[in-house]
């Protein structure tokens, strides 16, 4: 795996598309931060003229920073980021196998290292990769909201969101009913940090899953363009024939703001599995159809 890191490093294609990620991550910071000040200021001085101080500290720990890390906010750069990662990650990761195979350098490996070790090696570091490709933006994300807001202590929402579960806190009007999550919300009620960090995992694993898948196809797809948007197809696919049960969609799902109805672990667990065992069997076919390969 080592070979293949170094690989990946010389490839340019890798810095596109981390770069990429982490533009639509800057965009949405920006603009995050900018919603999330207006909103505490003209929160803050409408409630001010209502009610006693009690009250707007519990109404004020709702208007929480943490509400414009990506995947919590529905700003465009941030729905974009979970609209686009399979294309941005394949970008750096699906050809690694057709490039070697086109330029002839598979051969070349084949004299030196066993064809399972290559293929095993193959799917392990893009897998990885993908995963953190995915993962460690959102994590950029989550401290730059912080920083620029100066806020890194989420235990007032946290107190604030299990009173508002529990009914033991009380809140002027009904608007900050809709925090409330059906999914992870224990976690939610303990800390923001815990809630995002499930979520984000998730969205890793499902990122891999796609990309992985990618390139499993790499293997019997000859156009380059095709082998690239093929993970964002089947992506995008899925959330076109979901449209009545969007609770099926990994896009309505993987990410901290859902708020649809029906989605549970069962459905990601079950889709996620049902992912990889197909990404298993095409990968598995292609190195059969691929093994007279010298």
């Amino acid at each position: 795996m080592l070979i293949e890191y170094k690989k990946l490093l010389k490839n340019k294609n890798f810095f596109l598309s981390f770069f990429a990620l982490m533009l639509l991550v800057g965009i949405s910071v920006l603009i995050g931060v900018k919603e999330h000040n207006e909103e505490y200021s003209l929160t803050e001085r409408i409630y001010h003229q209502h009610y006693d101080e009690h009250i707007v500290k519990d109404v004020l720990s709702f208007v929480s920073p943490h509400k414009q890390w990506l995947g919590f906010t529905n700003n465009f750069a941030s729905e974009l980021y979970y609209l686009l990662f399979p294309l941005l990650i394949s970008i750096a990761l699906v050809d690694s196998i057709y490039r070697e195979r086109k330029s002839g350098y598979q051969h070349f490996i084949f004299m030196r290292m066993d064809r399972w070790k290559y293929y095993t090696a193959k799917f392990a570091t893009t897998f990885l990769t993908a995963f953190f490709m995915f993962v460690l933006p959102l994590c950029l994300g989550v401290v730059l909201v912080n920083l620029y807001t100066n806020h890194w202590d989420y235990t007032a929402f946290a107190n604030s969101y299990k009173g508002l579960v529990h009914g033991t806190i009380y809140l002027p009007d009904t608007v900050f009913k809709g925090d409330i999550r059906s999914l992870f919300s224990d976690l939610l009620s303990i800390s923001p940090y815990l809630y995002a960090a499930v979520f984000y995992i998730i969205g890793g694993l499902f990122a891999s899953a796609y990309v992985c898948m990618g390139l499993a196809f790499s293997m019997f797809i000859k156009n380059y363009y095709l082998l690239i948007f093929s993970p964002q197809i089947i992506y995008t696919s899925i959330w076109f024939l979901a449209v009545d049960k969007p609770a099926l969609a990994p896009f309505f799902f993987i990410s901290p703001i859902s708020g649809i109805e029906g989605v549970s672990m069962t459905i990601m667990v079950t889709e996620f599995l049902l992912q990889i065992l197909l990404t298993f069997i095409i990968y598995l076919i292609g190195m059969k159809k691929h093994e007279d390969v010298l």
